[in-house]
């Protein structure tokens, strides 16, 4: 690395920098894939416990 001229240093830079940038995209995709999936879990959850709720309410009633 220390041994390449500068504009190769500079290219060899600049496409490391691309496919950190390019990693890190990948990540915080897949990091907002997990966690639309959880708070849909959670939505999910909810109404499952809405519905039991519901369903007890009207056996007492």
């Amino acid at each position: 690395m220390h041994q390449l001229p500068p504009y190769e240093r500079m290219q060899y830079q600049r496409e490391r920098r691309a496919m950190a940038a390019e990693t890190a995209q990948k990540q915080a995709n897949m990091a907002n894939s997990f966690a639309n999936i959880q708070s849909s879990n959670v939505v999910e959850t909810g109404n499952i416990v809405s519905k039991i709720a519901m369903s007890r309410m009207s056996k007492i009633a």
